[in-house]
Protein backbone atom coordinates (compact mmCIF):
# COMPACT_ATOMS: atom_id res chain seq x y z
CA UNK A 1 0.00 0.00 0.00
CA UNK A 2 1.41 3.18 -0.67
CA UNK A 3 1.71 6.38 1.57
CA UNK A 4 -0.72 8.92 0.80
CA UNK A 5 1.85 12.39 0.53
CA UNK A 6 -0.70 14.92 0.77
CA UNK A 7 -0.24 17.05 3.63
CA UNK A 8 -2.99 18.88 5.39
CA UNK A 9 -3.46 22.72 4.98
CA UNK A 10 -3.26 24.80 8.00
CA UNK A 11 -6.29 26.93 8.95
CA UNK A 12 -5.89 29.72 9.42
CA UNK A 13 -3.33 30.77 7.06
CA UNK A 14 -3.19 33.96 5.11
CA UNK A 15 -4.69 31.76 2.45
CA UNK A 16 -6.41 29.56 3.94
CA UNK A 17 -10.27 29.00 3.13
CA UNK A 18 -11.92 31.22 5.33
CA UNK A 19 -9.85 33.89 3.96
CA UNK A 20 -10.98 33.22 -0.03
CA UNK A 21 -14.65 33.09 1.38
CA UNK A 22 -14.09 36.50 3.36
CA UNK A 23 -12.87 38.19 -0.01
CA UNK A 24 -16.31 37.46 -1.94
CA UNK A 25 -18.23 40.68 -0.47
CA UNK A 26 -21.68 38.50 0.22
CA UNK A 27 -20.11 35.72 2.43
CA UNK A 28 -17.95 38.43 4.60
CA UNK A 29 -21.23 40.47 5.36
CA UNK A 30 -23.61 37.49 6.13
CA UNK A 31 -20.36 36.11 8.59
CA UNK A 32 -19.82 39.94 9.69
CA UNK A 33 -24.00 39.99 10.92
CA UNK A 34 -23.60 36.25 12.53
CA UNK A 35 -20.54 37.47 14.78
CA UNK A 36 -21.83 40.14 15.66
CA UNK A 37 -24.90 38.14 17.11
CA UNK A 38 -22.74 35.42 18.43
CA UNK A 39 -21.00 38.45 20.28
CA UNK A 40 -24.30 39.95 21.52
CA UNK A 41 -25.70 36.73 22.81
CA UNK A 42 -22.40 35.85 24.33
CA UNK A 43 -22.49 38.99 26.39
CA UNK A 44 -26.11 38.14 27.32
CA UNK A 45 -25.33 35.00 28.65
CA UNK A 46 -22.05 36.31 30.64
CA UNK A 47 -24.08 39.13 31.86
CA UNK A 48 -26.89 36.69 33.17
CA UNK A 49 -24.26 34.53 34.46
CA UNK A 50 -22.19 36.88 36.89
CA UNK A 51 -25.65 38.84 38.20
CA UNK A 52 -25.90 34.68 39.64
CA UNK A 53 -29.76 34.49 37.59
CA UNK A 54 -31.47 31.96 35.26
CA UNK A 55 -32.73 32.31 32.60
CA UNK A 56 -36.28 31.76 33.76
CA UNK A 57 -35.90 34.47 36.64
CA UNK A 58 -34.54 36.86 33.99
CA UNK A 59 -37.73 36.06 31.58
CA UNK A 60 -39.50 36.75 34.77
CA UNK A 61 -38.30 40.08 35.55
CA UNK A 62 -38.41 40.91 31.68
CA UNK A 63 -42.00 40.04 31.00
CA UNK A 64 -41.06 37.02 28.31
CA UNK A 65 -40.45 33.51 28.26
CA UNK A 66 -37.31 32.00 29.06
CA UNK A 67 -37.35 30.39 25.39
CA UNK A 68 -37.24 33.88 24.74
CA UNK A 69 -34.27 34.83 26.72
CA UNK A 70 -32.42 31.55 25.34
CA UNK A 71 -33.06 32.62 21.73
CA UNK A 72 -31.23 35.84 22.54
CA UNK A 73 -28.36 34.19 24.20
CA UNK A 74 -27.68 31.44 21.38
CA UNK A 75 -28.11 33.83 18.77
CA UNK A 76 -30.98 32.13 17.41
CA UNK A 77 -33.05 35.21 16.89
CA UNK A 78 -32.90 37.16 13.12
CA UNK A 79 -33.47 40.33 15.03
CA UNK A 80 -32.85 42.37 18.31
CA UNK A 81 -35.35 44.50 20.01
CA UNK A 82 -33.70 47.44 21.66
CA UNK A 83 -36.44 47.61 24.27
CA UNK A 84 -36.08 43.82 24.67
CA UNK A 85 -31.84 43.84 25.40
CA UNK A 86 -32.38 47.04 27.79
CA UNK A 87 -34.99 44.84 30.15
CA UNK A 88 -32.89 41.66 29.75
CA UNK A 89 -29.64 43.44 30.49
CA UNK A 90 -31.30 45.36 33.02
CA UNK A 91 -33.09 42.61 34.88
CA UNK A 92 -29.00 41.56 35.31
CA UNK A 93 -27.96 44.53 37.10
CA UNK A 94 -26.00 45.76 33.74
CA UNK A 95 -26.11 48.88 31.07
CA UNK A 96 -26.35 48.85 27.64
CA UNK A 97 -24.46 50.74 25.24
CA UNK A 98 -24.28 50.65 21.42
CA UNK A 99 -21.56 52.40 19.52
CA UNK A 100 -22.12 53.38 15.93
CA UNK A 101 -19.07 53.47 13.91
CA UNK A 102 -18.54 54.48 10.03
CA UNK A 103 -17.77 52.63 7.42
CA UNK A 104 -15.22 52.62 4.61
CA UNK A 105 -16.23 55.97 2.55
CA UNK A 106 -18.35 54.25 -0.80
CA UNK A 107 -19.41 57.56 -2.44
CA UNK A 108 -18.39 61.27 -2.61
CA UNK A 109 -20.16 63.88 -1.78
CA UNK A 110 -21.07 66.33 -5.16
Amino acid sequence: MKKCDMKPKAVGTRNGWLDRKLAKSKFRKGFEEELQKLAIGEQLARLRQEAGLPQAQVARLTGTSASAISRYENAESDRYELRTLQKIVGACGGRLEISLEPGPKRHQAA
